[in-house]
């Protein structure tokens, strides 16, 4: 069964909804900066790599 155009438009309508959406909550909500604890976290839980040290970059 093939799609109808009116179905097409649909899906494209909601599409480009949800992506202004996910675009207005990026530009509304502030990014949390890391801090030292969740950085320390990072390095606990880190694979170390053949030098024998972490793979955590600061």
């Amino acid at each position: 069964m093939r799609p109808s155009s009116r179905t097409v438009l649909g899906c494209l309508i909601l599409a480009l909804l949800i992506g202004g959406v996910g675009i207005g909550l990026r530009r509304a909500v502030t990014v949390t900066p890391v801090d030292d604890a969740f950085r320390a976290v990072l390095r606990a839980y880190a694979a170390p790599d053949a030098a024998g040290g972490t793979q955590q970059h600061d």
